[in-house]
């Protein structure tokens, strides 16, 4: 593909900010984490935090190849979120079948934070359904879900 020569001015740039669906959904990502995270603090745990140990809990076992592709993260990324969960005892990450692999599984422990932290979720997400109503909820996470499906195209 041949490089073109774009001049930026103000309209265009305009036209990113408003326009730009990646820019628009990692903006909304990073409000609604913030306000999850303001709700889980007591917990001390983060909305990120939660999300792995959820679906490690779902998985019981994973290797962290496959549990990078559940949560659509890359896998050194999800290593670095690993390391804090694995430190307070929540998740063991351990030697898989063969060098190359290691395997997540949830301690007691981590059990014991997803049910001391469920509640305060809840409670977000009640606040979540009663600002935008539980329809458009619905319908929200609907269309994130065909978002999700954009990675096929990869």
């Amino acid at each position: 593909m041949e490089k073109e020569r774009y001049e930026l001015d103000t309209t265009a740039l305009k036209a990113f900010a408003e326009a730009c669906a990646c820019s628009q959904v990692r903006k909304a990502a990073r409000v609604i984490t913030q306000f999850y995270d303001r709700c889980l603090q007591p917990t001390g745990l983060r909305m990120t935090q939660h999300t792995v140990l959820v679906v490690i809990a779902l998985s019981e076992q994973e290797t962290v190849m496959r549990l990078a592709e559940k949560l659509a993260m890359d896998r050194s990324a999800l290593a670095r979120a690993l390391k804090p969960l694995e430190s307070q005892g929540l998740v063991t990450v351990e030697a898989g079948s063969d060098r190359r692999t290691r395997v997540v599984r949830l301690t007691e422990q981590g059990r014991q934070a997803l049910r001391e932290a469920h509640p305060y979720w809840l409670q977000a997400q009640k606040q979540v359904m009663a600002h935008f109503g539980e329809q458009q909820t619905q319908a929200l996470l609907a269309e994130l879900k065909k978002v999700e499906a954009l990675e096929l195209l990869l």
